[in-house]
């Protein structure tokens, strides 16, 4: 393994500190595998802030003048806005530093509501600093939760045997790259939802993520089989097992053989 100028540990001691010292902040915390507790050597830095709005560029600002002060930023992209999530969020890359251990940095005013906290789905927040109860983890709303999966589901179900003609057709005409394109976003990813919202509902909207801890062993070990195909005959071949994997998923679901979870699923 090649060595860096700039840990990881010492990254997340500069931002925490110039959050320290920006006066306005009230509260930060680590995210991410920090808060699900599965850093390793190739994570990334996930660290998020809450400011009063009027403060949001200002704390990009500070924490911007405190890296460099450090060392030079090599890269730096704002994400459009809005974002999905609602918050200011940008991604830093430092010189010296180990490109697997970028920083994503969220930014949150003090009027949003919606802090990514639940502890069922983000994980228990790695507290920096809290001046006055900012994050306190909210208890998760089943029943909105349940709304989305529903919706989901009855979006999975009207589509999903119809576009697999799509896949199918990119195979007869000899289109690798418009088969693999097409077996992956409408046959393999589809299976992955529909097994997210049967065995892991809590975080049935994170795609290909976390796949090794959500779903049961046999299910990973069946997508990963299912991830490569080797050539257009094994795409049909994997596209034909996918199918019949999803269709049984999708009778196991209308039958109600479903994970719920119960209203507390985590020791909070």
């Amino acid at each position: 393994m090649p060595e860096y100028a700039l840990t990881r540990q010492e990254q997340i001691h500069i931002l925490s500190e110039s959050l320290r010292s920006f006066e306005p902040a009230l509260a930060a915390w680590l995210g991410g595998s920090d808060a699900s507790g599965r850093t390793d050597e190739f994570s990334d830095i996930d660290i998020q802030a809450i400011v009063p709005d009027e403060q949001v560029e200002a704390a990009f600002e500070a924490i911007h003048a405190g890296l460099e002060a450090r060392a030079p930023i090599a890269h730096r992209y704002r994400f459009p806005e809005p974002t999905w999530h609602g918050h200011s969020q940008e991604i830093l890359a430092m010189e010296g530093a180990d490109p697997d251990h970028f920083i994503d940095l969220v930014i949150m005013k003090q009027s949003t509501p919606d802090r990514l906290l639940e502890i069922e789905r983000h994980g228990r927040p790695m507290v920096i600093f809290d001046k006055g109860g900012h994050l306190l983890p909210p208890p998760l709303d089943w029943p909105a939760q349940r709304a989305k999966i529903e919706k989901r589901l009855e979006t999975l179900g009207a589509q999903f045997e119809m576009l697999q003609a799509l896949p199918a057709k990119a195979v007869k005409r000899g289109l690798p790259v418009e088969a693999a394109a097409s077996y992956q976003s409408l046959s393999y990813r589809p299976l992955i939802d529909l097994l997210r919202i049967r065995h892991c509902p809590l975080r049935f909207d994170y795609g290909l993520r976390y796949l090794d801890r959500d779903l049961p062993e046999p299910w990973r070990r069946e997508l990963e089989d299912l991830a490569l195909p080797a050539s257009l005959e094994d795409l049909e071949q994997c596209r034909l097992r996918v199918a019949e994997l999803f269709l049984g998923e999708l009778a196991a679901l209308e039958r109600g053989e479903w994970d719920v979870p119960e209203e507390q699923p985590l020791d909070r």
